[in-house]
Formats: structure tokens, C-alpha cells, sequence
């Protein structure tokens, strides 16, 4: 296995890449809970929806790390799930197996543009600055995303709150947890010369956190601990896809929304966590994102078969790399941990978002630090710096969309109106901009 994964080579060990694949699942667990609740809205089969999620996500993970070697975990993705159930469906625009047939459809495009390389040449034609940058990005929604789904900031619109009502027994929780996290997470003991951390941290903190919880009556125990009568439900929902009825005019634009945001979400999510990681090239290039890719690309075909929405590369992957996993077996552990929440679904189901969500925003600070390598002049930081307060409010693929608007025309405009020598964005770089900007359409 240390010679498979080359785990000398990667700077880390067999317990640390266990550590780092446990800690992922436990931060991204939350989406056999939040799939199934969003797919049952569509007319679903709860309980086959969450055995599903939990199979391909094991299986995709799987081949994440024996293939692409990379310690990246797979899921369904929020957001499609979310459009599909409560915008296609509930609006009457299509049936949920015309959704997943959508998803399919997108799913295919996405393996014959991965398999002919062009995924990978868009990476190239990125300029280095936003591919750098893009870390940051990441690193500002997982933070956004974690407060609200904690509870600890509130979402009206376009508007937000902090929450400090202490008197709920929930936001109460959520911050004690979150100084629970910080506490054993920059926990340094000095002993005989030597300091000494916390390993694996993070996964601690979410286990004390389910404890408290469960003592403060925020978590409630299951009745059983192993999932029963269960299975004969994935037949309501695998194969159930209607490819043809897909195919009608009034979704092609649902079908390009569902491709741009994929493929540039899975895209800023691969290069942020791996900026983090160390992985990337002098370029700002990852060498293995052609592999990545790929997987990404053929288990959304196989998830949709299966009745779920796109499968995406996970930003909770960053849990992981937090934690030291630098190899695929980080992810064939993860993948593991999906393997067993088929037969121990209610325990894992049973960790509250309390709990995850302080881990995700301390990792979510640390992805900020990839702008320490980015150029501040004014003309290079505009755009970054417009990527990633976009990302906060409108997710890293519109973030990614942008912040390509905003360095084509900054770098433009200098290109035209002073004497910098300076070569202005190439044309593949304003094709991806267009490309990118596909996605605002409807």
C-alpha cells in the first residue's frame, strides 16, 4: 500500500492518510441526510435515495483514489439537487426522471470532453493568478456556507446576520462547538523542548461536539444503530431516468446550467484543495487533473442512472487535506466510510450539522491563505478579489465566471489605453470567459 500510494514520497503515513479519510466522510456525511430530503420533495424514494448517495459516493471516491490518486471524496453536489427538486419539479417543468435524465445527458458531455483532454486545457488557459487565487474562493464559500447551515448566521435574500441567541438551544450548540474546534485545533503542549499537537483534531472535535449534543438533547439517539428493511428500496429509484423526455427544447437550458456550474465548481474545487495540498505545479497546474476529471465526470453518468443528481468533486475534501491526507488512499478510506453508513446508516446519520460545520469554517480560514502567493498589484488582486466575494454570495462557479470577467477587462483595458507591454488575455482565455459566463443564461 505505501508503495501503491507512495506515501514517502507525499510526506505522510498510513495512519495519517486513515485519519484524513475518516475526517472527509465526517464532514461531508451531512449529504446522505440532505439528498434524500431534497430528492423525497421531488416525489423520491427517501430511504433508496440515501443508499444510493452512499454507494456511488463510495464507489466514485474509490475510483478517486485508486485511479486518479488523489485525496478528493465525490457526492452528489448541493445545488442541482436543490434546482431540480424545487424549481423542475415543483414548478411543473419536468418529472424528476426527466431531471435525471438531464443530468445523464450533461453527465455524457462531461466524459467525452474529459476523455479528449479539453477539461484539461481550459485548467491551462486559465490565467495562474485566478487558479492561485482560486483557493481563497473556495475557502470563503465553505465558510459562508458553514455559518448558515449551523445556524449562526441568518439569510434573508442577499442579507446577512449573525445569530447570537444563546436562548436556542441549537445556535448555542453551534458556538460551542465552533470554540471547541478553534481550542483543540491550535492546542500546542510543549514537553521536554518539544511541541507537541493535536493529530487528527478535527475529527475529535465532531465527535465531542455529537456528545454535547446529545447531552444538551439537540441530538437525538437512533433506535438502532444498523439500518434494516432497507435496501429493496434503491429499486424505486435505480433506472429510473427518462432519457428521451430530457431531450424536449423547454430543459436545454436547465442542461447547460447543470454542465457550466459542474464543470467549473468541480474544477475551482480540485485546484483550491490542491493549492492547499501542495500538489500543484509551478504553474498553478494540478498533474493529475486529467484522472480527476474523469472520475468526476463518469460518476455523474453512473449516479444518474442510479437516481441522483450531478456527482461532484467535494470542497469537505479540504477536511481531509487538513488533516495530512495527501493520496488517493485518504479517499479509498473515505469511500470505505461510505461503504459502511449502507449498513450503519443511522449512526452516522445521527452527527448534527453543529458539528460539522465549526471544522469546515477553521478550514475554510486556512484555504485563505493561498493568497499569501498572489500578486497584490492593483491589476493582478482585482479580480481575485472580486472572484472571491462572489464566490460568498453566488458559489464558486459564478465566482470563477467573474473573476475571468474581471481580469479580461482590467487586463484589456490596459492592454489598450497605456504603454505596458504587457500581452493582453489570449484568445483561448476569452473563450473560456464566454464559455464560463453560459451559465447566467436563463
Amino acid at each position: 500500500m505505501k508503495k501503491f500510494f507512495d506515501l514517502k514520497a507525499s510526506g505522510t503515513n498510513v495512519r495519517t492518510e486513515l485519519l484524513a479519510g475518516i475526517t472527509t466522510f465526517a464532514t461531508m456525511a451531512y449529504i446522505l441526510v440532505v439528498q434524500a430530503s431534497f430528492m423525497t420533495a421531488a416525489g423520491m424514494n427517501g430511504t433508496g435515495v440515501m443508499l444510493a448517495t452512499a454507494l456511488i459516493s463510495g464507489l466514485s471516491t474509490l475510483a478517486m483514489g485508486l485511479y486518479a490518486k488523489s485525496p478528493f471524496a465525490l457526492a452528489p453536489g448541493m445545488g442541482t439537487n436543490a434546482i431540480l427538486a424545487y424549481t423542475l419539479v415543483a414548478q411543473g417543468i419536468c418529472t424528476w426522471q426527466q431531471g435525471l435524465g438531464i443530468v445523464f445527458i450533461s453527465g455524457c458531455v462531461f466524459v467525452l470532453l474529459s476523455v479528449f483532454k479539453v477539461r484539461e486545457k481550459v485548467v491551462e488557459v486559465i490565467p495562474k493568478v485566478l487558479k492561485i487565487g482560486v483557493g481563497a474562493s473556495v475557502g470563503a464559500f465553505l465558510i459562508r456556507l458553514s455559518l448558515a447551515n449551523a445556524g449562526m448566521i441568518s439569510v434573508s435574500g442577499s442579507s446577512f446576520a449573525l445569530v447570537l441567541d444563546f436562548a436556542n438551544p441549537a445556535v448555542l450548540l453551534s458556538w460551542i462547538g465552533l470554540a471547541i474546534t478553534l481550542i483543540l485545533y491550535f492546542l500546542r503542549i510543549r514537553i521536554n523542548g518539544r511541541t507537541y499537537h493535536i493529530r487528527g483534531s478535527l475529527l475529535i472535535s465532531i465527535i465531542l461536539i455529537t456528545i454535547i449534543g446529545i447531552l444538551m438533547g439537540q441530538v437525538s439517539l437512533p433506535e438502532s444503530l444498523i439500518t434494516t428493511n432497507a435496501f429493496s428500496n434503491l429499486g424505486d429509484v435505480v433506472f429510473k431516468l427518462d432519457i428521451l423526455g430530457a431531450l424536449k427544447p423547454g430543459l436545454f437550458t436547465f442542461m447547460l446550467m447543470f454542465f457550466m456550474s459542474d464543470f467549473f465548481s468541480t474544477l475551482g474545487t480540485a485546484l483550491g484543495v490542491a493549492g492547499k495540498a501542495g500538489m500543484l505545479d509551478e504553474n498553478g497546474n494540478l498533474p493529475t487533473i486529467g484522472r480527476i476529471f474523469l472520475v468526476d465526470s463518469c460518476a455523474t453518468v453512473v449516479g444518474a442512472v442510479c437516481g441522483l443528481t450531478t456527482v461532484t468533486t467535494y470542497v469537505e475534501s479540504a477536511s481531509g487535506v487538513e488533516a495530512g491526507g495527501r493520496t488517493g488512499l485518504t479517499a479509498v478510506v473515505t469511500a470505505c466510510c461510505f461503504f459502511l453508513s449502507m449498513l450503519f446508516a443511522p449512526l452516522f446519520l445521527m452527527v448534527p450539522t453543529a458539528a460539522t460545520a465549526p471544522a469546515l469554517i477553521v478550514i475554510g480560514i486556512s484555504m485563505m491563505q493561498t493568497l499569501k502567493d498572489v500578486d497584490f498589484k492593483s491589476v493582478e488582486w482585482f479580480p481575485v478579489g472580486f472572484m472571491v466575494i462572489v464566490s460568498i454570495f453566488g458559489g464558486i462557479a459564478n465566482g470563477i465566471a467573474l473573476g475571468l470577467v474581471a481580469y479580461c477587462v482590467t487586463h484589456y483595458a490596459r492592454y489598450l489605453f497605456t504603454d505596458s507591454r504587457r500581452k493582453a488575455p489570449n484568445l483561448f482565455t476569452l473563450i473560456i470567459t464566454v464559455l464560463c459566463c453560459l451559465q447566467f443564461i436563463g
